[in-house]
């Protein structure tokens, strides 16, 4: 049994729910990137990211929300209709207690239903990011991309 930290908060993916990104959310989510870790590992949002992933067409971007408080932030940049890449941001605050982990299981079952693959890429030192990912199903390539990234890959059983 896993005891929890004083206000750790736990969560299930049966608790996580999605909504698209809005221009509301973008000064909590431009917060998170205070913290050092986050601010090393995704781009800030700016006024122009913002425009790319509310288009609609080569991106799309969800808050993930428990309780009704966000928890975290998931992207997904299209490469095609069936293929698309994962960026995921948990609130800094959050880091270390599944929450990762339950926002990404709970987004394949929802909104990433509608990717037939989806893809991260993550830098080798990232190893929560991996675990992350080997929980939820992905595969995890042995040998780094050209750029030095690892691959970790989900594809959907065409019976989904």
């Amino acid at each position: 049994m896993i005891a929890a930290r004083p206000g750790d908060l736990l969560y299930s993916p049966m608790q996580i729910t999605f909504r698209p990104f809005t221009r509301d959310d973008l000064p909590e989510f431009r917060a998170w990137f205070l913290d050092a870790e986050l601010s090393r590992r995704l781009s800030f949002p700016s006024d122009q990211w913002l425009a790319y992933v509310t288009a609609g067409d080569a991106a799309r971007c969800w808050m993930a929300l428990a309780a009704g408080q966000a928890v975290a932030e998931v992207q997904v940049n299209q490469e095609n209709s069936e293929r698309g890449y994962l960026d995921l941001a948990v609130r800094p605050d959050l880091r270390g207690r599944g929450v990762g982990t339950a926002v990404l299981s709970a987004f394949q079952s929802g909104p990433g239903k509608a990717y037939q693959v989806l893809e991260g890429r993550i830098t080798p030192d990232n190893v929560a990011s991996i675990a992350c990912c080997r929980r939820c199903g992905f595969t995890i390539l042995p040998e780094l991309d050209a750029e030095g990234f690892i691959q970790a890959i989900y594809r959907r059983s065409r019976d989904c």
